[in-house]
């Protein structure tokens, strides 16, 4: 969402680990909400809230929700 109301280009990187296996995962996200995982054996489930957070209007998107 930074990146959109900055008009540049941002990317996250989340470390974080299976909820099943526990092995460590690391995923970038970027500015539109493409992912990679480094372990290209990885298949985590990543998914998008039921909120356009592109034409969101509130003033927070925890109001959104």
């Amino acid at each position: 969402m930074q990146g959109r109301l900055r008009n540049e280009p941002l990317k996250v990187t989340v470390n974080t680990e299976c909820a099943h296996c526990k092995k460590p995962m690391e995923i970038v996200i970027d500015s539109d909400l493409n992912f990679t995982v480094k372990d290209r054996k990885c298949e985590p489930i990543v998914f998008v809230p039921s909120v356009d957070l592109f034409k969101i209007e509130e003033e927070s998107i925890i109001n959104a929700f």
